[in-house]
């Protein structure tokens, strides 16, 4: 199989999320592409964002942050709270907040997953960007019960929202194996 190098921008899929803080008392949203698990036990994520963004002022105040993945039925609010800078535009009504007694983050009702983030944790990362990288522990996960079976996540009913360049793509979900398992077969006995 021949490679091609395409520079250095990493290629392939990545899941969009909007982040929740409370800006001033209100709800403030940004989307970002930037997010990952850092840890299973205990759990805990990043995001990174660019520090001069609204947002970030909720979350450097409060301590806290929500992760919300959007379904691709949701790309166009999705697109917007990330176009438009919540300094010049009030995006609290974007979405239908609610609230845990755990933290004081705006979690989106519309999206069929959400996790509640307290930061353990601030990077600094002096790039061009200047960008801050907030590390959360998750403190609660939500799940809309329609997008679960048997307890599992059924990612076919959440359509997760994936950008691959400059295009948002919904994932399918179609199992390719049981991960920790598959490979199983191809170790040497």
């Amino acid at each position: 199989m021949e490679k091609v190098m395409i520079g250095k921008m990493p290629a392939g899929a990545f899941p969009i999320i909007v982040v929740g803080s409370m800006v001033n008392g209100k709800p403030n949203y940004n989307t970002l592409g930037c997010y990952g698990l850092i840890s299973p036990a205990p759990p805990t994520v990043y995001i990174k964002s660019v520090k001069q963004h609204y947002t970030n002022v909720g979350i450097r105040e409060s301590g806290w942050f929500s992760v919300n993945l959007p379904s691709a039925d949701q790309a166009r609010k999705t697109d917007y709270v990330g176009l438009v800078s919540g300094y010049d535009t009030d995006k609290s009504d974007a979405f239908t907040p609610f609230f845990s007694s755990a933290g004081n983050a705006p979690m989106i009702e519309e999206c069929p997953v959400n996790i509640l983030c307290k930061v353990i944790q601030t990077v600094y990362m002096p790039t061009q960007e200047n960008a801050e990288i907030f590390i959360g522990e998750v403190e609660e996960v939500y799940i809309k019960k329609e997008c679960m079976i048997d307890g599992n996540i059924d990612l076919n009913m959440i359509k997760p929202l994936m950008i691959t360049g400059t295009q948002y793509i919904e994932v399918t979900g179609t199992p390719a194996g049981a991960a920790w398992n598959i490979g199983k077969e191809l170790i040497e006995k």
